[in-house]
């Protein structure tokens, strides 16, 4: 096991290359790795850049997911129909089990920085891709509530 403080400096990070249309729609972000779970440490992070229209796959985490907003506005929702909206500085606490998808919206870039924890060695569980029309409905809701 480690046993002293180790510094990545930000030139030495890797871009990840599986990153896929398999788990993306409207596009591909740029994800950056940052660090992965280690034996005293059950959490990994990548800063995920997501240009406008690219957002996630539906899909869960058996341990949870935190993402920290870092640019622009980063657009979240659940199978039970809620969306919300994070802006630089918001966290999105997303619980153990709970389907969502999150990316940009139509107008504007988003980033965050998601802290996903593991469980037995899992970390997500990749789904089916949000339709068309289902994704530009959440963003269309999440701007009405938040026009209000």
């Amino acid at each position: 096991m480690q046993n002293t403080q180790i510094l990545v400096k930000k030139d030495e990070l890797s871009v990840y290359d599986k990153v896929s249309d398999k788990i993306f729609a409207g596009g591909l972000p740029k994800v950056t790795l940052l660090f992965g779970a280690t034996p005293y440490a059950n959490a990994g992070a990548a800063l995920v850049h997501f240009p406008r229209g690219v957002r996630t796959a539906w899909h869960t985490h058996p341990a949870g997911q935190n993402l920290i907003v870092t640019k622009g506005k980063i657009y979240t929702g659940t199978a039970d129909g809620i969306v919300q909206i994070a802006r630089a500085g918001d966290v999105a606490l997303c619980p153990p089990g709970v389907k969502h998808w999150h990316g940009a919206g139509l107008q504007e870039d988003g980033e965050h920085i998601a802290v996903t924890f593991e469980k037995e060695g899992k970390n997500v569980t990749w789904l089916e891709h949000l339709s068309e029309d289902e994704y530009k409905s959440f963003i269309e809701k999440a701007d009405a509530k938040d026009a209000v």
